[in-house]
């Protein structure tokens, strides 16, 4: 995974493996990182969207839940 970090927490996360990129947009008024942990609650999002993509994928993969 390769991330950019831009003013006020906006987020591009490249994740080759899964064959996805995700953006994200936040507040420019507020801080970004730091002390807020505003960027640490972005990628436990990502994280979310990633676990979710994979159980849909699977389960779209898996000829028993058919």
């Amino acid at each position: 995974m390769r991330y950019g970090w831009g003013y006020g927490g906006q987020m591009v996360y490249v994740l080759p493996g899964l064959d996805m990129t995700v953006v994200m947009t936040s507040d420019p008024q507020q801080p970004s990182g730091g002390v807020s942990g505003h960027r640490d609650a972005l990628h436990r999002l990502l994280g979310d969207i990633i676990t979710a993509v994979r159980a849909d994928r699977s389960a779209k993969l898996d000829p028993a839940e058919s």
